[in-house]
């Protein structure tokens, strides 16, 4: 349903006073304050309108109104302007993708910490979807007499190493036939790509590095699993909320890091309120878990070539500056489209 215009502008007068101050808004300050060219007593039987259709309510009857979860989606969807993020803001965020940052994880825990810190509010990421995860490039180097290192790199730019059990009789020209097979019949495959046929070929090319062959190949496959089996969530800046009114009572903030280890839920939450590529806001009673209705959720799932890498989530009271929050997250996300579009 669309509104005049008088009722336009009074909702978001409403929305931008109660979003800076947390304070319920009565007709005179809204008269006073943003100056629509209508007496107080209009503007109150505007509100009660407003009030009846569902977009505002009032906490306590001598108290003024705030918005409803309805009148922040019309806020979000009809009246949110664009906000210009300053230009300390855009160079925080340009510096993330500037450094030389070669592997996914760290690239998206900088951002995380940025959003956190630009939006202050806490920064939720569910990890990379890692089951096409495949090897892109394996290394066998020698330490010493009796020890190796076994290099791995994947797609993604996750980076593994492990110490190895080095047999006497392996000869560094035998290190790079190692590496030649192993590059040759994995390079390019997913966990679930490395079948039998391929096991017993590499097998039968390396039938005389009996003694090294297991160790390596165990190796690679629980390394490859663990990158399969990734995606958990992270959580950044979760005790910047304790600086929101909503949360100053000590059963509130309680709940609300008890909250915060329910990865499984969040998980859930996270999934069902992003969309590839795009900022979806979710605004309370609009997530379809009970536990999350008091808080706003703004997303945006990566996507690069059809990979799933991941979701960024922003989680704060409904009271949240949306247009703040939307502008940082949109940024960060064509920056990391861009970059990763690269690394991958």
């Amino acid at each position: 349903m669309m509104l005049d215009e008088r009722k336009i502008k009074i909702l978001a007068a409403v929305v931008h006073d109660y979003i800076a101050t947390a304070e319920p808004i009565g007709s005179r300050t809204i008269a006073r304050k943003y100056r629509i060219g209508i007496s107080p007593a209009t503007i109150r039987n505007e509100m009660a309108d407003l009030e009846e259709q569902g977009y505002l309510h009032q906490p306590h009857t001598s108290a003024g109104r705030v918005p409803s979860h309805k009148g922040y989606r019309y806020y979000v969807d009809f009246l949110m302007p664009i906000k210009k993020l300053s230009a300390a803001e855009q160079a925080l965020i340009r510096s993330i993708f500037n450094r030389r940052v070669n592997e996914l994880e760290e690239l998206v825990k900088e951002a995380a910490r940025v959003i956190s810190n630009l939006t202050s509010y806490t920064t939720l990421t569910l990890g990379p979807q890692l089951k096409s995860s495949h090897l892109k490039y394996i290394q066998v180097n020698r330490i010493d007499e009796t020890r190796g290192l076994l290099l791995m790199v994947t797609n993604y730019g996750t980076v593994s190493h492990n110490i190895i059990d080095m047999p006497p009789t392996i000869s560094d020209s035998d290190l790079e036939r190692i590496t030649n097979i192993l590059n040759d019949n994995l390079s390019g495959k997913t966990i679930s790509e490395i079948n039998s046929d391929i096991m017993e070929t590499i097998k039968t090319e390396m039938i005389e590095y009996d003694e090294i062959l297991n160790i390596l190949l165990e190796i690679l496959i629980e390394n490859l699993e663990e990158d399969a089996e990734s995606g958990n969530v992270v959580s950044t800046g979760s005790s910047k909320m304790l600086d929101y009114p909503e949360f100053r009572d000590v059963e509130k903030a309680k709940n609300f890091f008890a909250l915060l280890e329910q990865h499984d839920l969040i998980t859930k939450a996270l999934k069902s309120s992003s969309k590839p590529n795009a900022i979806n806001v979710t605004i309370g009673v609009e997530n379809p878990l009970t536990e999350l209705q008091d808080f706003s959720i703004v997303t945006s799932n990566i996507i690069v070539d059809g990979k799933d890498l991941g979701v960024f989530g922003i989680l704060g009271p409904t009271r949240m500056e949306y247009s703040k929050v939307v502008s940082i997250l949109e940024q960060v996300t064509n920056y990391l489209v861009k970059t990763l579009s690269t690394m991958l």
